[in-house]
C-alpha cells in the first residue's frame, strides 16, 4: 500500500522556517490530492501544541497524522524531505516527515507498519536522508 500511495507524493525543500510550516508543507500533496480536508493539517498541529512532538520518531524522523475522523477523504502519505532539517523543540530536528492519511484504523494500523518497516532499514534512510536525491529516486529506494 504504501509504494501506490506515496507515488508523486514526494517533495524536497532546502530548509522550512518551522515545524508548523514544515506540517503544512508536508500535507500539501495530501490536500492537492484531495486525501485530507484542510481541518486534518489544523488536527495536527493542535495536537502537537497539546502534547508535544509525538510524531517525532527519532533519528531525525518524523509521522505526522491525527485521526480518521479529523478530515480524511481517502488514504494517502507524503514524504518531505527538508535537506537542512526543522527543529520541532530543542532536542528534535527532522530531515524527514512522513504526513499520513487513512481512512480507517485498519489501513492507518497498515501504513505505520509499512513505514516503521520503511524506517527500520537504516542503509536506505540514510540515502534518502543525506544523499542529494531527486524525488523520483527516493521513491525508487523506497519501493525497491
Amino acid at each position: 500500500m504504501l509504494k501506490e500511495l506515496i507515488k508523486n507524493k514526494i517533495d524536497i525543500v532546502d530548509s522550512i522556517d518551522n515545524w508548523e510550516n514544515a506540517i503544512k508543507k508536508g500535507a500539501e500533496l495530501l490536500l492537492e490530492n484531495k486525501c485530507i480536508e484542510p481541518r486534518y493539517v489544523d488536527c495536527i498541529i493542535n495536537n502537537i501544541k497539546e502534547t508535544g512532538p509525538y510524531i517525532v520518531l527519532g533519528d531525525g524522523m518524523a509521522m505526522s497524522h491525527a485521526r480518521p475522523e479529523d478530515g480524511v477523504l481517502k488514504d494517502g502519505i507524503t514524504l518531505l524531505k527538508i535537506k537542512n532539517g526543522v527543529d520541532f523543540d530543542e532536542k528534535n530536528k527532522v530531515f524527514l516527515l512522513f504526513t499520513l492519511a487513512a481512512e480507517n484504523n485498519d489501513n492507518h494500523q497498515g501504513l505505520m507498519e509499512e513505514i516503521a518497516d520503511l524506517l527500520n532499514e537504516s542503509e536506505k534512510i540514510k540515502r534518502i536522508m543525506y544523499d542529494e536525491l531527486s524525488d523520483l529516486e527516493i521513491y525508487d529506494i523506497i519501493i525497491q
